[in-house]
């Protein structure tokens, strides 16, 4: 199934939990920020310029990977970039890296190439929050879905790799060709950072508290591989895609080795993750905490810039804007226009309350779906994906979550660069 199509399939599926969001959702104990401790330390990050870079880091960093490499993420496609960073990750394995892959099951359905590469002694995954139904499409899978909402609703959203527990990759980005700009047609705009520094135990900490959770599942318990020869689905698949598209390996294998040392800034660093107990309560445990972060640094500029593909309100409305608002902010939003937007319905939600935020003061720049981007190899049209906070051009707030009310395990990083 092409992935384009799968992911509206996902996102119209994630939707449904918005019908019934006039309803308030519980909310969060007034004891639980006093239960979490904020972990701020010092680091560095640095800003990954363009989709093809993206993969070339990412492949870079696994081939220097030493001991371990922990990944999380929301897709995986069965692609060129798919299945060569794959191949690149089963190659480390080879070498005897510890590879642990977590991937969200809305888009795995009977993968026999993903469930052939975890045959490797080293290589592991695990499915998180796991579907009934996995060989019958769409159809089932969201029968499956109304009928265990409750439970089925938390996706995880996390994308980012820990190598050795030294360096994070994070951003908005997934694995396949679109998000590194290697598909002819519909590419993503997208933002990744890497980061070194102490910030990285947590990430493994948070990996690790998914990884031995009853909600994740092995997937060789999900998808039954019968290889006659080690790892053969996934060579087959790989063999087959790498013969049709050897101009795309040599590009991105011509930008590895021309990768010149990141140019990393100092910062303090800031993770803020979801919490587990949204499994079983539904309550707003990301929000509240991002919520609670930004109102601890008084703005001096008031000056807000807010990177979203999808800008919807939660059962609340928009507090956030409302309240910088209310203290004079200047506040500009960057987000997909009707066109570039890669959901059917999702503009929808959109344009209802477009006019409301224009009304409130919010300046607003919507993407344009044939940007081009000087340095991505495809310059086709384009969905703008971009995850981001900006406050007074200093405090930065990148990660997974987009400005929604969906309940997606996210994550994000306050980047704090003042002196």
């Amino acid at each position: 199934m092409p992935f384009i199509k799968s992911k509206l399939a996902a996102i119209s599926l994630a939707l449904l939990s918005l019908v019934g969001c006039a309803t308030p959702q519980p909310q969060v104990p007034d004891q639980f920020q006093s239960e979490w401790e904020y972990k701020t330390v010092k680091g560095s990050v640095s800003l990954i310029e363009s989709a093809p870079e993206a993969i070339a880091r990412r492949i870079d960093l696994v081939r220097h990977a030493e001991t371990s490499i922990d990944i999380e993420y929301f897709s995986w496609n069965k692609d060129t970039t798919g299945l060569l960073f794959l191949n690149e990750l089963l190659s480390a394995a080879d070498r005897g890296v510890k590879v642990r892959i977590i991937l969200d099951d809305l888009l795995v359905f009977n993968e026999k190439w993903l469930a052939s590469a975890a045959t490797h002694k080293n290589l592991n995954i695990q499915i998180f929050n796991p579907f009934n139904s996995r060989k019958a499409g769409w159809l089932t899978r969201a029968f499956d879905f109304q009928k265990h909402q409750k439970s089925l609703d938390h996706r995880l959203h996390e994308k980012y790799m820990n190598i050795d527990g030294k360096v994070l990759v994070l951003g908005g980005r997934n694995i396949g060709d679109d998000y590194f700009s290697y598909k002819p047609k519909n590419n993503f705009f997208d933002l990744d950072i890497m980061v070194q520094g102490d910030t990285t135990k947590e990430f493994e900490r948070n990996f690790n508290e998914h990884w031995r959770a009853h909600y994740t599942s092995d997937i060789q318990f999900l998808i039954d591989v019968n290889d006659e020869e080690p790892l053969g689905s996934f060579k087959h698949a790989f063999e087959k895609i790498a013969k049709n598209n050897q101009d795309i390996i040599a590009d991105i294998e011509t930008r590895v080795r021309a990768l010149q040392e990141p140019n990393y800034v100092a910062a303090k660093l800031t993770p803020i993750f979801d919490s587990a107990e949204k499994l079983h309560d539904s309550m707003p445990y990301f929000r509240h905490r991002v919520e609670h972060f930004i109102y601890r640094y008084p703005s001096e500029k008031n000056e807000l810039v807010i990177s979203t593909p999808y800008m919807l309100p939660n059962e609340d409305g928009f507090k956030v804007v409302n309240d910088f608002i209310s203290r004079g902010a200047d506040i500009t939003l960057v987000t997909n226009s009707m066109a570039s937007n890669d959901s059917g319905f999702v503009p929808a939600y959109y344009e209802k309350h477009r006019a409301e935020l224009l009304d409130k003061g919010v300046n607003i720049y919507e993407y344009d779906t044939h940007a081009i981007h000087l340095k991505n190899v495809s310059t086709s049209k384009g969905h703008y994906h971009n995850k981001a906070f900006i406050l007074d051009n200093k405090l930065s707030y990148i990660g997974s979550s987009n400005f929604d009310s969906l309940g997606l395990f996210k994550l994000r990083v306050w980047c704090d660069d003042r002196k």
